[in-house]
């Protein structure tokens, strides 16, 4: 029995270690989903702690096939029941993979917008500009059309103002541009666009795009 205490602090100590070092090597390459990195370091001590688990039970003498032999029947059987809950885990990978968002990203998922505002394996958790908590399985996440506004650094912004028509369009064009030009968060490459965007009922309207 103390053999295999000592097996299983061994194998603590080493995931300790492996959890580090990955870390570690995370924080030298600003790269890559947070998602991703958070769910790799919480499975490592998980694995080397259910490898060190096996080896102890193995020092002691007691027979580990036959043990993986029914983990593996009760995970077949465990299948069926949680078809569900295995679809929302497959696609929790595939959006840890292929990172269509990330955590603290802005974006739109089957019709509703929000922050993401943390993510596990089996669903998505937003805040919503009202700071409702919306929670989306992953299934439902990864089969629908997803829209980030966060996934590109330069977006072009669509502004609508409107006028009355006794005013001047080409005054308030210009004006229209001066305050876009001013602004420290327009670029001026691509250079924006202005112009009369419709003829309203009561108000001329006019089109910005910086």
């Amino acid at each position: 029995l103390l053999g295999a205490l000592v097996i299983l602090v061994g194998f603590w100590v080493l995931g300790r270690f492996i959890k580090g070092f990955t870390r570690k090597a995370f924080a030298k390459r600003d790269k890559g989903s947070r998602i991703l990195r958070d769910f790799i370091l919480r499975s490592i001590s998980t694995a080397v702690m259910l490898i060190g688990l096996l080896v102890s039970l193995s020092s002691i003498g007691v027979e580990v096939g036959p043990m993986l032999a029914a983990m593996g029947a009760g995970g077949f059987i465990l299948g069926f029941a949680l078809q569900d809950t295995l679809g929302n885990f497959a696609s929790g990978m595939m959006i840890m993979i292929y990172q269509p968002f990330d955590e603290g990203d802005y974006v739109e998922i089957s019709g509703v917008a929000g922050k993401v505002e943390k993510m596990s394996l089996v669903s998505t958790t937003m805040l919503t500009l009202d700071n409702k908590e919306l929670i989306i399985p992953n299934k439902k996440a990864w089969g629908e059309t997803i829209t980030n506004y966060s996934g590109r650094k330069v977006r072009r912004v669509d502004m609508i103002f409107g006028i009355s028509y006794s005013d001047d369009i080409d005054k308030a064009l210009a004006i229209l541009k001066d305050l876009a030009a001013s602004h420290s968060l327009v670029l001026g490459e691509p250079g924006l666009k202005t112009g009369v965007y419709s003829l309203g009922d009561s108000s001329v309207n006019l089109l910005l795009r910086p």
